[in-house]
């Protein structure tokens, strides 16, 4: 088997979704990589992110 990609993005996070996203629009091939069953990254899927808004 053979895979031709143009991009290959470790993590779904923020960042990785930019940048998949950006190359794609570009006309790219992108391939994300991502351990967990759903995309997003671990702070949107478990809510370990937090706001500093008081």
């Amino acid at each position: 088997m053979s895979y031709d990609y143009d991009l290959v993005v470790i993590g779904s996070g923020p960042a990785g979704q930019r940048a998949g996203i950006q190359a794609a629009k570009l006309g790219r091939r992108v391939l994300i990589i991502e351990r967990q069953a759903v995309v997003g990254g671990i702070c949107i899927n478990t809510g370990t992110s937090t706001s500093a808004r008081p």
